[in-house]
């Protein structure tokens, strides 16, 4: 894959963000989620990373080594010796005030892009009522890289046949699929995420169209927002969204 192109995920969400992701997508306090349980789902997310051509950043592997010890210490019949297991508890503890201090921070830098995400939420839910009232039902979030990453996944298990995984990236430059999406956004209108991806497209294609989608997400050109947490995902114009000065 061409260098230029190659996507490191720190540039777009820390480990800490995928820590946040997958206690969102279980809908639970992240003090009441015992940080081992997701052990699995973290270390399959750091795989199937490297997997699309994405690099986890040398954190990742860290908390990765936090949650296996969580994990290991967890499946022990009785607690181990006494002081590794205080420290173990220390360093969940650690890593729980972590995540809680993050998820504020990114609740505060969402709240100073509120627009955007109400600019987003009027096409999801459609036109106002003739009475002028729209219906607030639909909560719309900017997605983040990794729930994009879980979308590519689930397209992936649905589009693809298990032949196509031997097909390399490299045959299908991001360049060219930056400029197919910059093209298939230029006439302004949002976009969902899966129309991305057609059907019968080898698997070098699709990762290919994933990285060009996030590239031009970095550049601004692009942003993608979801309805809730885990439903539906659209691409908007990055033009689409902009303040008026």
């Amino acid at each position: 894959m061409d260098d230029r192109y190659r996507v490191e995920v720190g540039e777009f969400e820390g480990a800490l963000d995928l820590l946040l992701h997958l206690v969102r997508t279980r809908e639970i306090e992240i003090r009441e989620l015992p940080l081992a349980e997701i052990t699995g789902e973290y270390l399959e997310m750091l795989r199937f990373l490297e997997e699309i051509d994405l690099e986890p950043a040398s954190e990742f592997l860290e908390v990765a080594a936090s949650l296996v010890r969580l994990k290991a210490q967890a499946l022990l019949p009785s607690p181990s010796v006494a002081t590794d297991a205080e420290a173990l508890v220390a360093e969940e503890e650690a890593l729980l005030e972590q995540l809680v201090e993050h998820q504020l921070t990114r609740m505060a830098a969402r709240d100073l892009r509120a627009r955007e995400a109400k600019v987003a939420a009027v096409w999801f839910r459609g036109e106002p009522d003739p009475g002028g009232v729209a219906a607030e039902r639909t909560e719309v979030v900017e997605a983040d890289l990794f729930s994009l990453v879980v979308a590519f996944r689930d397209l992936l298990s649905d589009l693809e046949s298990p032949s196509l995984f031997s097909i390399s990236a490299d045959q299908y430059p991001v360049a060219e699929r930056v400029e197919v999406l910059r093209t298939r956004l230029r006439d302004g209108e949002p976009v969902p995420f899966d129309e991305l991806f057609a059907s019968g497209d080898p698997r070098g294609k699709l990762i290919a169209t994933l990285l060009a989608l996030l590239e031009l997400i970095r550049s601004g050109e692009a942003r993608a927002f979801q309805e809730a947490v885990v439903g539906k995902i659209v691409i908007f114009p990055g033009k689409m969204l902009e303040q008026p000065q």
